[in-house]
Order: structure tokens, then C-alpha cells, then sequence
């Protein structure tokens, strides 16, 4: 069922690539709904001009509505309405949103917040930023917990594609 699946996935690392054909129909189902964001494969056979099932997607992220399905699913009454949503959203940065905020940002950039450093290396293993990520090392003048640094030296061609997607929905 696409909401169980939907359930899944908002444990899972986004995006995420899905391969096997049944979670490609849930995915499909679920874009189609508005209920999260995904690139799917061209289902359009050019050399036969024909449609096949398509064989992989990209799920991006969860939407808000999705987020707001979720909640229904678990039947919590409370804490639904928009303003409560967006204050949950505050506490937890998703990928493609920051991918948005540092759109316009001069490159390279240096990352040191944890929150922003977990969305770049989504957004890495994404394909659609080129950043390094560096293990978490001590500070020496402060000796406190180990912090890592993330630098992006770049939003990748399929990143800016993606924020065009994004800025034409």
C-alpha cells in the first residue's frame, strides 16, 4: 500500500534510489498524489515509441502534505494545523530545502552546523552537490566534542536541475 510505503520513507535517507518494481509503482503513486517530491525514469521507450513500466526512481523528499498524511495515519489530532507544521519543519532541516537556501550562495562554502552538514551529505550522496565532508575532529582551543566540517565547492548541473524542477512546480 503507498502509505505504508510513505510511512518508510519518512525514516529513510533522502533522496533515496529505488530499484525494485514495486516500490517504483508506490513511489509513482505517491508523486502522483503530491505526497513527496521524485524523479521517476522516462517511461517512453524512444527506439520502440512505446510506454513501459519504468524502472527506477528518485525520491527527493517528503512534501508538506505528505508530512501532514503521516500525521493523519498516526491519528494525532494535535499539532496538524500549518502553523505547527512549519515550527515541527524549523527543528528539522530537509535536504532539498537547504539545497534551495544555498542556491545563491558564493561557493565554496563552509558548513560547520550538524543539521546542515547531515543535508549536505545527502545532498552529496545525491549526486547534486560536490562537497567534501570531514570526519569529526576535536577542536584544540576549545577541547570540547569532536565537530565535523562539510565544504561545498559546487552545486552540480543535476542539483541545478533539480532547483529548476523545483521553481517550476
Amino acid at each position: 500500500m503507498p502509505l505504508r510505503y510513505l510511512l518508510h520513507l519518512e525514516h529513510a535517507n533522502l533522496p533515496m534510489h529505488v530499484t525494485d518494481a514495486q516500490d517504483v509503482r508506490r513511489v509513482s503513486v505517491l508523486k502522483a498524489t503530491g505526497l513527496i517530491e521524485a524523479a521517476i525514469d522516462p517511461a517512453f521507450d524512444t527506439d520502440h515509441g512505446s510506454y513501459r513500466l519504468a524502472q527506477a526512481a528518485l525520491v527527493v523528499c517528503i512534501t508538506e502534505e505528505g508530512h501532514a498524511e503521516i500525521e493523519k495515519l498516526r491519528g494525532h489530532r494535535g499539532g496538524t494545523d500549518p502553523a505547527s507544521r512549519r515550527e515541527k519543519a524549523k527543528t528539522r532541516l530537509e535536504p532539498l530545502d537547504y539545497l534551495r537556501a544555498i542556491e545563491r550562495s558564493a561557493f565554496p562554502l563552509r558548513v560547520e552546523d550538524p543539521q546542515e552538514i547531515s543535508c549536505v551529505d545527502v545532498l552529496k550522496q545525491a549526486g547534486f552537490v560536490d562537497a567534501a565532508i570531514s570526519p569529526g575532529l576535536a577542536w584544540k582551543e576549545a577541547g570540547g566534542p569532536p565537530q565535523e566540517l562539510a565544504v561545498i565547492r559546487r552545486i552540480t548541473p543535476f542539483g541545478r536541475a533539480q532547483l529548476a524542477r523545483g521553481a517550476a512546480k
